[in-house]
C-alpha cells in the first residue's frame, strides 16, 4: 500500500518540514509536496500490529511507531478515521503535522456514535504566566473599525448556511471575531456575507473591495512562484494571507469499481478530473507535475462539488479530486454510498486562510486583527472545542455509512443515509456579526 512513500522519499535526505525549533532547521519549511506525502506516511504508516485500545474522549501521548490510522483504528474501529483526530489537533500539529513526536499529546474526539469510557480531559488552556493573552484588551485603529467577510455554501463542513453555526470555518471566524469584539469594549464590528459564486469572489468582489476578506482560500507554494500556474500566482500577487485556519489532505474520489490505485503521479496524464470552477487547480501543476499547464489531463469545472460526483456517477471523468470531508458530504447528500471510493494516498496537503486584497489601504490591519484573534481564540481553548463540535456533528450523520469493513489502501463510502439538504440558490445575503 505504501510503496509509494519509499518511490517519494528515497534519496531526499532529510525531509522537509513546518517543524518547532525543537525539529531542528530543517523542519521550519513545509515544502508543500513533500511535506504533504511525509505528514500522510507517518499518519498511516507504522507497523502492522494493532495499536493498544484507546478511549475517546482523552488525550493520547504519541508513541514511538504510532501512527493516526493506528489510532484511529483502536479508538473507532476504522482507520480510515484517522482524519477526525488530524483535524480536531489542528492546534497541536498544526505546520508540524509532517511529525507525530513522540511525547506529544493529541485529542482523540468521540464521533461517529462512540462514547467515551472515561471522562473527557479539559481542553488545551492558555499556559503563559500572569495575564492570558486572550483576556487583555485591544486598541483598534480609528479607520479599521469593521469588517465585511465574504464566503459561500458548498464547502461543507467548512463553510454552509444550512450546517451549524454556518460550518466549521465560518464558526472559528465568528466567535475569533466576537471575541474581538467584546476585547475591544464594542468599538470593533463585523459581518459575513454569502456569495454562491467561488469564482466572483477573488474577482471582482475582493479585489474591488466590496468586501473586506474572504475565506477559507487555499494558499498556494507562493515561494516558488515561477512554478505556479495563473490562478496560483494571481493569488500570491493580489493576496495576503492570515495565519492558517486548517490543514487538509486533498485526495481523489473514484468509482467504487475503478482499478485505480494512486501509486505515483505516473498514473494521472491522460486521466479525466473534476473540480468545481473557482476552486484552486495550482496542486495540479506543482512539483514539475503540470496536468493542467501542459495539458496532460482535461481538467472539468463544474459549478458545484455535486456536479462533479453526478459527472464521476454517469462516468464523464475518472476522478474527482478535494478533500476529504467536502466529498463525502456531497457522497452523501447524493445517495452515492457504495459507489464512490477514496483512495487514501493525498494529492497534497494544503492550508486554509483569509484572504484580504493587498491594495486594501488598511489590508495589515486587518490581517493582524484576524491573526490576533485566532491566537486569541486557540490560546483560550475554544478553538480545539469548535473543531471537535463540526467534526462530531459531520461524523455522527455518516455514522449509518461506516459499518463495513474497507478494503486495504482505499476507503469505501457505503451505506445508506437520508439526502442532505441542498445548498441555498445562488444570492448575497449577510449574517449578523453575532451569529
Amino acid at each position: 500500500m505504501f510503496d509509494w512513500l519509499t518511490s517519494e522519499l528515497g534519496g531526499r535526505g532529510r525531509p522537509a518540514s513546518a517543524g518547532s525549533a525543537s525539529a531542528g532547521s530543517a523542519g521550519r519549511r513545509l515544502h508543500a509536496l513533500g511535506a504533504a506525502w511525509l505528514a500522510v506516511a507517518m499518519f498511516l504508516a507504522g507497523p502492522s500490529l494493532p495499536a493498544a485500545a484507546q478511549s475517546c474522549g482523552t488525550d493520547y501521548t504519541i508513541k514511538e511507531g504510532d501512527s493516526l490510522a493506528k489510532i484511529a483504528t483502536a479508538a473507532y474501529g476504522k482507520a480510515s478515521q484517522w482524519t477526525v483526530i488530524f483535524y480536531a489537533n489542528q492546534d497541536r500539529l498544526g505546520a508540524n503535522s509532517s511529525l507525530l513526536v513522540p511525547g506529544l499529546s493529541i485529542r482523540i474526539p468521540c464521533v461517529g456514535g462512540t462514547t467515551p469510557a472515561l471522562p473527557a480531559t479539559a481542553t488545551l488552556e492558555a499556559t503563559t504566566e500572569g495575564e492570558s493573552p486572550a483576556a487583555k484588551p485591544v486598541v483598534t485603529a480609528p479607520l479599521t473599525r469593521r469588517i465585511e467577510f465574504l464566503t459561500a455554501d458548498d464547502y461543507a463542513p467548512f463553510t454552509g448556511r444550512q450546517l451549524p453555526n454556518g460550518g466549521m470555518a465560518t464558526d472559528v471566524i465568528t466567535s475569533a471575531m466576537t471575541a474581538l469584539k467584546a476585547a475591544t469594549g464594542d468599538s470593533f464590528d463585523f459581518s459575513v456575507s454569502w456569495v454562491n459564486d467561488w469564482s466572483a469572489h477573488l474577482n471582482p468582489l475582493l479585489v474591488t473591495r466590496a468586501f473586506d476578506m474572504g475565506y477559507p482560500w487555499y494558499k498556494p507554494d507562493c515561494e516558488h512562484f515561477g512554478d505556479l500556474d495563473k490562478d496560483a500566482k494571481y493569488r500570491c500577487q493580489k493576496f495576503f494571507f492570515s495565519d492558517p485556519l486548517f490543514e487538509e489532505p486533498v485526495l481523489f474520489f473514484v468509482r467504487a469499481g475503478s482499478d485505480f490505485t494512486y501509486e505515483s503521479d505516473a498514473e494521472i496524464p491522460g486521466k479525466s478530473l473534476c473540480r468545481p470552477a473557482g476552486n484552486w487547480t495550482f496542486d495540479l501543476d506543482q512539483n514539475g507535475r503540470n496536468w493542467v499547464k501542459d495539458h496532460r489531463v482535461v481538467l472539468m469545472q463544474p459549478q458545484t462539488w455535486d456536479d462533479c460526483f453526478r459527472l464521476l456517477e454517469e462516468g464523464s471523468v475518472e476522478m474527482v479530486a478535494g478533500n476529504e470531508l467536502t466529498g463525502r458530504a456531497s457522497v452523501i447528500r447524493l445517495g452515492l454510498t457504495g459507489k464512490v471510493k477514496i483512495i487514501e494516498r493525498p494529492l497534497a496537503i494544503l492550508t486554509l486562510h483569509v484572504i484580504v486584497p493587498k491594495t486594501h489601504p488598511n489590508a495589515r490591519t486587518l490581517l493582524y486583527y484576524v491573526n490576533d484573534a485566532l491566537k486569541r481564540l486557540k490560546e483560550a481553548g475554544d478553538y480545539d472545542k469548535i473543531v471537535e463540535k463540526h467534526l462530531t456533528l459531520f461524523w455522527e450523520s455518516q455514522a449509518e455509512v461506516e459499518r463495513a469493513p474497507e478494503p486495504t489502501g482505499e476507503t469505501a463510502v457505503e451505506g445508506e443515509t437520508k439526502a442532505a439538504a441542498g445548498t441555498d440558490a445562488a444570492a448575497a445575503t449577510e449574517a449578523s456579526g453575532s451569529n
